[in-house]
């Protein structure tokens, strides 16, 4: 009886499975692989933040002074902990604009600019580690600028198709979807910022400088 139930179980799972893949259909397959290269990249950043911590340690050792993991300003460490965290940061954004842009748009669509995303975001450490001792540089925008355009220009159609119902991949050719997503989507970049500017202005008032306001 046990082995029966056991046989009725993968049975059951093999089903599901063949359930979710004939509601996916294959076209799916790019934003799954998308998915996965974007997680190989993650963890990948995390081995590199382990490894350059200790590199980072061995040279604080060397020259005779305290190393704190977590604080410590060894270009090595902030390039490292900033890749890492920074990916860990835009997981988000990334993982629903390429499945909604999937799901609603376009599978294709998604595909090939979510790779163009993850390809950006891996060229992140590599960069950054090209500017002056190892420092932050102009150079890590040819990693951040074209990660956040790719990922508005997924939101774009997204939202297009969600107010006025029009498909613009499948509607536009692709010249014509490029000379209206790519406006777009550094429009709406900016109207993040300008968002962001405004918070800020609101809630500055509340944080004085003197000392007593920690």
């Amino acid at each position: 009886f046990g082995s029966s139930q056991h046989c009725g179980t993968r049975l059951d799972r093999r089903q599901q499975t063949l359930h979710w893949m004939a509601v996916l259909g294959d076209e799916f397959k790019g934003p799954v692989l998308v998915t996965v290269a974007y997680f190989v990249v993650y963890y990948a950043f995390m081995f590199l933040q382990i490894k350059a911590r200790e590199a980072s340690a061995t040279r604080a050792e060397e020259r005779g002074r305290a190393y704190d993991k977590h604080n410590d300003k060894d270009p090595q460490t902030v390039m490292a902990n900033r890749t890492f965290l920074n990916t860990l940061e835009q997981m988000g954004p990334l993982m629903m604009s390429l499945w909604l842009c999937a799901g609603c748009v376009s599978c294709q669509f998604a595909t090939w600019v979510g790779s163009i995303a993850v390809v950006a975001r891996f060229l992140f450490p590599i960069m950054w580690s090209l500017g002056p001792g190892g420092r932050w540089n102009m150079l890590v925008e040819l990693s951040t600028l074209p990660y956040y355009l790719s990922v508005w220009s997924m939101f774009v159609p997204v939202a297009v198709w969600a107010v006025a119902d029009v498909n613009m991949v499948e509607e536009l050719p692709l010249w014509g979807l490029l000379l209206v997503i790519l406006p777009s989507a550094a429009a709406a970049f900016i109207v993040v910022f300008l968002l962001g500017f405004i918070l800020h202005c609101i809630t500055n008032p509340a944080f004085g400088d003197d000392e007593d306001s920690s």
